[in-house]
């Protein structure tokens, strides 16, 4: 018999607990709340641009199209 102790032979809550324990006080540390924090205002910061970036990107295609339209009757009426 082996005297190796795998994972299945672990007790799985238990070492369960122990993770979820290790995590909480590694997060709830001062780096881990200062982690937290970066993290979260990072995910916001990401988030507010994917849902606000729609309206300007049609604001901005549609004065490129508009100056594009206005250099084509420029170049044209100085063409003549």
């Amino acid at each position: 018999m082996s005297s190796e102790v795998s994972l299945d032979d672990r007790d799985k809550p238990s070492y369960v607990r122990r993770t979820l324990t290790l995590v909480t006080r590694a997060a709830c540390s001062q780096i881990g709340l200062v982690t937290l924090v970066a993290v979260y205002v990072l995910l916001g910061a990401v988030l507010f641009e994917y849902l606000e970036s729609g309206p300007d990107v049609q604001k901005r295609s549609a004065i490129q199209r508009s100056r594009e339209e206005c250099l084509k009757e420029l170049w044209a009426i100085t063409g003549q």
